[in-house]
């Protein structure tokens, strides 16, 4: 029986993102929003803890549900990360084949924004506190003034996305109002990163976190008509 997230689950899923990173929070919402299941985006796609990719016996994509003995499956590839791995797998489903559920997809593609800023929320609280480590001259990196714009902008987008989807339910947001949210998170994931310099492009740091932030957006998005 398929059981749709609540509002306090798309808080556990935010909480987890911050605190535990992206297999923690993917698993709270996928056990949330689609549990027993692989959540594949509209390609085919899938980025998901081990232990899904492992366990799960059906395949969602995008909204229709197959058995997974059903669907070609490629696996694409493993990314550690801090707080564990995720896994890239791609399937191939027919579409249509077992009907369309709109209520998963509107509670997975809304908990994925959620999800997204917990992460980058956490980005920009270690770069803040990278910078305040860091001196030049008499101050430290953070008290910089252009450093100071960036984190500065980096919040206004993280206060925006969060006023839009404060009190929203699944469903009530347009496909194009996800991806533009999913398209402020990466920019200000971009900058963000920027700030760490070259620590935050090694591998399994937040450089890394951030990008697959972003593969998730690119992954699970509808692409815009």
């Amino acid at each position: 029986m398929t059981t749709i997230a609540r509002t306090d689950q798309w808080s556990r899923c935010h909480r987890a993102a911050r605190t535990e990173g992206v297999a923690a929070a993917l698993t709270e919402l996928a056990t949330a929003v689609l549990p027993g299941l692989l959540p594949c985006g509209p390609a085919g796609h899938a980025i998901v803890p081990t232990a899904i990719a492992a366990g799960a016996a059906r395949v969602w994509a995008d909204g229709v549900t197959v058995d997974r003995g059903s669907a070609a499956e490629k696996a694409l590839g493993v990314i550690e990360l801090p707080g564990g791995d995720v896994e890239l797998l791609r399937h191939q489903v027919r579409p249509g084949a077992n009907g369309f559920s709109p209520a998963e997809r509107a509670g997975w593609t809304l908990g994925l924004v959620w999800l997204r800023l917990g992460l980058s929320e956490e980005l920009r609280e270690t770069a803040m506190r990278y910078l305040n480590g860091r001196r030049t001259g008499n101050s430290t990196l953070l008290q910089q003034q252009m450093v100071k714009s960036t984190v500065a902008d980096g919040l206004i987008e993280h206060l925006e996305v969060r006023a839009v989807l404060t009190g929203i339910g699944p469903g009530e947001l347009p496909d194009t109002v996800l991806n533009h949210l999913h398209t402020q998170l990466t920019y200000a994931d971009r900058a963000l990163v920027k700030l760490l310099g070259a620590s935050g492009y090694l591998a399994g740091g937040p450089g890394q976190v951030a990008r697959v932030s972003e593969l998730l957006a690119e992954a699970y998005c509808r692409p815009e008509v």
